[in-house]
């Protein structure tokens, strides 16, 4: 099989295989079952039991359009404040872009929340280091000095498993 030839299995699901020239491993993509049209599978659609028998999962999210890649147990810092979040409280991470084991991935834009559950904790809500920076306009003599600390939130992801 070359590269991104499809094949089917007993159960009816096509397969498509990936190789990438940067990976060491295979990373195959779980697809939609033979047989149906693009429009009328939708993401609940798919059999993700390859993903729930693995025991090594990632997920990327995104929160005010950055991406994030965790697995369980990562700390995450987010380069603001979340002002409605506080010390200690639970969220539900739903604009998930792809989750993923070391063989399978199921990507897609936003992936339906009936398939996975992605969990984190607010862990902290500090302030950057003390930062200062010169601002000069051009043709002007007069140089400005500006004092920054930025906020940071970090969460630490609690749960991530497919359903």
């Amino acid at each position: 099989m070359g590269q991104g030839e499809r094949f089917s299995t007993s159960v009816g699901i096509a397969i498509s295989r990936r190789w990438n020239s940067s990976s060491l491993g295979r990373n195959e993509e779980i697809s939609k079952p033979v047989g149906t049209s693009l429009t009328d599978t939708t993401s609940t659609d798919m059999d993700t039991t390859p993903l729930k028998l693995s025991n090594e999962l990632y997920a990327m999210f995104r929160i005010h359009n950055r991406p994030y890649t965790v697995t369980v147990g990562d700390t995450v810092i987010l380069p603001f404040k979340m002002k409605d979040a506080n010390l200690g409280d639970t969220l539900c991470l739903t604009d998930v872009a792809r989750i993923g084991s070391r063989n399978y991935t199921l990507a897609g834009g936003p992936i339906d929340q009936s398939l996975y559950t992605l969990k984190a904790t607010v862990i902290e809500k500090t302030k950057r280091k003390f930062e200062t920076r010169e601002i000069t306009k051009r043709r002007h003599r007069r140089v400005r000095t500006v004092a920054k600390k930025g906020d940071l939130t970090l969460l630490r992801i609690n749960e991530l498993t497919v359903h």
